[in-house]
């Protein structure tokens, strides 16, 4: 095999230039075999294989091995080198590319590490699957990856979120779907899924007798399955009771689609899903133009052409300024910049960050808050979920409550007055 220089781009150099000599009417090189070649310099060119060969056998005496072959075939060697070599750098380019991408879309490490494991495979096109913690338990994550027709370059161009209404399930158990085996075996095919979204889905592709079941899949365990769905001849004709609301109950979905990892991440667009709103400030007008501004789902409109929900946006000229409303709450964590900073991102990302609030009599109490710039405040929980008015929590409030017992002894006082017997 021909040996080059640790120079980035030779191979290309030494095969262009082989092909120049050939229009030239050179068809046979001889270079040193025993030395790596580092240029141009180190191959001499020949008409003929005669006076090649000659020449080869001549410097192997004095000196290192030569070699004389066609121009044709050390050129063909020399390009193969070369689109290793670039293959190598795209490859190496396009997974750095995607490692940036899925740190700016937070794309979860185990999703991540089994893409990374498809692209080593050269698999032209594919989805992989996840789940991320949501209020409800788990919220469903697809990315969707295609290889370029030009290059091997990877590109992550559309994620998708989606939720059911199933509860979470036991500890080590899955959703199992069993049907029919394809290829004709007599036993049937299970499949597993952490999913309920995926199970259902697949569930409901099948065409024969099918069944939805949750349990552990081990044969020792497989009678003692939950059978939640059945199937009979492609028709419905079984579901418990308890998961009939998850059921028959619409998937909540939606698509984003990216550039470059430009886009909502997965956070917000999970968030979002949720009812929240999420901020960025690198959206782009259809002008082409660059703004800032909090967007939510429009659940109560028709989706758009894609299946996707709508979104209304509140930007800067709407009014809401999430620094402003922190302060207008004694919370702990506005005292250190740096703490301020990251709750403002993660209310800005659509999170329910917990915090500690100072009530207006002196107790502190730990509270769960979001950012609702379409009314322009803050939306209060307690831990379990329950809502908590925003008034009790405000700053003048117990000045409120002081200006009001003012007011109320002021009017016994008056009532008093009145009350005496004049001298």
């Amino acid at each position: 095999m021909v040996r080059l220089a640790d120079k980035e781009g030779l191979a290309g150099e030494l095969a262009a230039y082989l092909e120049e000599q050939t229009s030239l009417g050179f068809s046979w090189v001889v270079y040193d075999s025993d030395q790596p070649i580092s240029g141009s310099w180190d191959l001499v060119c020949y008409r003929d294989p005669f006076t090649a060969l000659e020449d080869a056998a001549e410097n192997q005496q004095i000196f290192n091995w030569h070699v004389a072959q066609p121009i044709l075939e050390l050129m063909g060697a020399l390009k193969k080198i070369d689109y290793s070599l670039n293959n190598k750098d795209m490859n190496r380019n396009s997974l750095e590319n995607f490692r940036a991408e899925v740190k700016a879309l937070k794309v979860p490490e185990a999703m991540a590490i089994t893409a990374e494991s498809m692209m080593e495979q050269g698999v032209e096109k594919f989805t992989v699957h996840g789940q991320i913690p949501s209020d409800a338990g788990k919220m469903d994550v697809t990315i969707h990856m295609k290889k370029s027709g030009q290059s091997d370059y990877y590109y992550l161009n559309r994620f998708e979120v989606a939720q059911s209404k199933a509860k979470p399930l036991e500890k080590d158990h899955k959703y199992l779907v069993t049907s029919p085996n394809p290829a004709g075996d007599p036993k049937n095919l299970t499949r597993q899924f952490e999913s309920a979204v995926q199970a259902m889905d697949y569930f409901r592709e099948q065409k024969g007798n099918s069944e939805l079941a949750a349990g552990r899949f081990e044969d020792k365990d497989m009678q003692y399955r939950d059978t939640l769905v059945t199937m009979k001849d492609g028709k419905i004709d079984y579901v418990k009771k308890e998961f009939s609301q998850a059921f028959y109950s619409p998937i909540i979905r939606n698509s984003h689609y990216v550039d470059r990892g430009k886009g909502f991440s997965i956070e917000q667009a999970a968030n979002m899903l949720q009812g929240r709103s999420a901020f960025r400030e690198d959206l782009v007008s259809r002008a082409g133009e660059q703004y800032k501004a909090w967007s939510v789902y429009q659940f109560d409109q028709p989706k758009d052409r894609y299946g996707n929900y709508t979104m209304k946006q509140f930007g800067e000229g709407y009014g809401f300024d999430l620094k402003k409303e922190l302060a207008g709450y004694q919370i702990k964590e506005l005292e250190k910049p740096e703490q301020l900073a990251q709750l403002v991102e993660k209310l800005e990302n659509g999170n329910r960050p917990l915090v500690t609030v100072v009530l207006p009599n002196g107790q502190e109490k730990a509270l769960r808050m979001e950012a609702v710039p379409r009314y322009n405040n803050l939306n209060f929980f307690e831990i379990g979920g329950k809502p908590v008015k925003r008034e009790e929590l405000k700053k003048d409030q117990g000045l409120n409550q002081e200006n009001g017992k003012g007011k109320s002894r002021s009017k016994e006082k008056n009532k008093q007055q009145e009350n005496t017997p004049s001298m």
